[in-house]
């Protein structure tokens, strides 16, 4: 099978992993957040690490900073400008409190990559590695309204919404026509500044070539929408 790509841009990236001298238990969900605040705690002069101005006024962008949670371990992601940001940080011996845990920081793997956004002729398959927000409470109300095919319709929509969306965040711009589309979903209740959201697992296809670890949908920053490809392909043309 001969596939067509065009890369379109190229975005610099970095993944730190952040390890203690033994893993920590708790909810991935739960742990991302107070991973992010006990971040945002050791480096509050800089807003990319916790998305709010000096006046603590929050910054309505994509954040270039994002963190995650994986097998009792931290990660934190940087795009763009973030990206240096992440290499020019002293991590070693770092201190962190997350809830009742004190954390020393007795490790950092990091990696540098240039991530590549493009267009692919064929749709690539991408698997939800944590639920994405494209729901907010006002436009789900009108959502659970809609027949089974309205709302798979929209549900595809949003989709197309949030991946341009999040490369427009970091300066890519897809001038071709994106196609996405869900192919498996999962409903789950989430919760997201002391409110109840609903998240969606499962798997997709675009014919947008995107890097493993983006993220799209609603806070990013806090470990929501992480997608990783599922290495899988299909022809576009059958779905005109």
């Amino acid at each position: 099978m001969h596939i067509v790509t065009q890369i379109i841009s190229e975005i610099p990236h970095t993944s730190v992993e952040l390890r203690w001298y033994s893993p920590f238990a708790g909810v991935a969900a739960h742990r991302v957040r107070q991973l992010r605040g006990a971040i945002a705690k050791a480096f509050p002069d800089d807003s990319r690490f916790h998305q709010h101005d000096g006046e603590g006024n929050q910054l309505y962008r994509y954040p270039h900073i994002q963190y995650r949670w994986k097998n009792g371990y931290g990660i934190v992601e940087g795009w763009h400008t973030g990206a240096d940001t992440l290499l020019n940080v002293r991590w070693l011996n770092l201190s962190l409190r997350l809830g009742d845990d004190k954390m020393i920081v007795s490790d950092a793997i990091s990696s540098t990559q240039c991530a590549q956004f493009g267009v692919s002729s064929y749709l690539i398959y991408y698997n939800l590695v944590s639920p994405v927000l494209l729901f907010n409470q006002d436009n789900y109300k009108k959502y659970q309204k809609l027949e089974k095919a309205a709302q798979q319709y929209e549900r595809d929509r949003l989709l197309v919404a949030q991946l341009l969306a999040a490369m427009d965040g970091l300066g890519v711009r897809f001038e071709t026509q994106l196609y996405a589309a869900f192919t498996q979903i999962k409903i789950s209740p989430c919760r997201y500044k002391n409110q109840n959201m609903i998240g969606i697992t499962g798997s997709f296809v675009t014919n947008a070539i995107v890097p493993c670890g983006f993220a799209i949908g609603h806070a990013v920053s806090h470990g929501y929408g992480w997608i990783v490809p599922a290495n899988k392909i299909e022809d576009n043309k059958s779905q005109k």
